[in-house]
């Protein structure tokens, strides 16, 4: 057996399209490998093409392998594992995060094994119905202006929902930073802000067909704000073409009870695990 890690080509693509079977695969990676992002790897043992990883290189990285299932329980996915991470711990990673299907009991029993212990769990979710008939609220394109409260609102709603989870009991609020700022600035399109009494008092991430994420500001929830916001979302991927609206909603966020009560079906739960680099213990 001999693994190899290597850079996505355009023929290792047609490869792929042609002989990879993505059926229990996570939808956030596949949006990922679709994008052709640079973090995407194809894995040969020897001339033979047997699965993609995608990695994250970061302190806290992320790596995400899948081993075609007709290659699955021979050592490949052990061997391609190996060789990822003696990658990712090149770089002084602190610690590398994954994430598997929970009804994919394979890659599950694989990470356990292999020292990856469940940080949080998260429901992948799919609205298909039609758009929602609601007023106009007014929302608009997200500006560079707007950074300093769109990111603050941000910070603390996520922050306020991880602690309520009970899986986060690390968690801080994110600092705003020039390099974040930069990226929101580039990706403006992307992003919306919800506008009442000439305040935000919300914010969202569209990540195509996908909401990436909605947050509305601490003082006023529970005014119907997140519904409206949600709702207005729904129209203008549908608007756009789409046949669905999808997102991904943390096990145990309240906001769950929302997402149900306009339709979104659940399609599958997925679990984060992470594994600390013991070099730097």
């Amino acid at each position: 057996m001999k693994i190899k890690v290597k850079e996505m080509s355009d023929i290792d693509y047609e490869k792929v399209n042609k002989l990879i079977d993505f059926e229990d695969a996570d939808a956030e990676f596949l949006m990922a490998y679709n994008n052709r992002e640079k973090n995407i790897y194809c894995l040969y043992n020897y001339d033979k093409l047997v699965g993609i990883a995608q990695i994250i290189i970061n302190k806290r990285a992320f790596l995400y392998i899948f081993i075609n299932p007709s290659y699955r329980g021979n050592g490949i996915g052990f061997n391609a594992l190996k060789l990822c991470e003696e990658k990712l711990y090149e770089n002084d990673i602190e610690q590398i995060m994954t994430t598997y299907r929970i009804d994919n009991s394979y890659s599950k029993a694989f990470a356990n094994k292999h020292g990856y212990m469940r940080k949080f769990s998260s429901v992948y979710m799919k609205y298909s119905g039609i758009q929602f008939d609601v007023q106009e609220p007014s929302i608009r394109n997200y500006c560079d202006d707007d950074y300093e409260s769109a990111h603050e609102m941000y910070a603390e709603a996520f922050h306020e929902m991880r602690i309520s989870v009970g899986d986060f009991l690390d968690s801080v609020i994110e600092q705003p930073n020039d390099k974040m700022r930069q990226y929101w600035a580039e990706t403006s399109n992307e992003r919306l802000v919800y506008i009442r009494n000439s305040e935000i008092v919300g914010y969202a991430h569209i990540d195509g067909n996908e909401i990436g994420s909605v947050s509305v500001k601490s003082q006023k929830q529970g005014q119907g704000i997140e519904r409206s916001f949600v709702k207005y979302i729904c129209n203008k991927i549908l608007a756009e073409g789409n046949e669905a609206v999808f997102l991904y909603c943390v096990v145990g966020n309240r906001a769950k009870s929302l997402y149900d009560s306009l339709g979104f079906q659940e399609i599958y739960t997925c679990e984060y695990a992470t594994k600390l680099n013991s070099l730097n213990i």
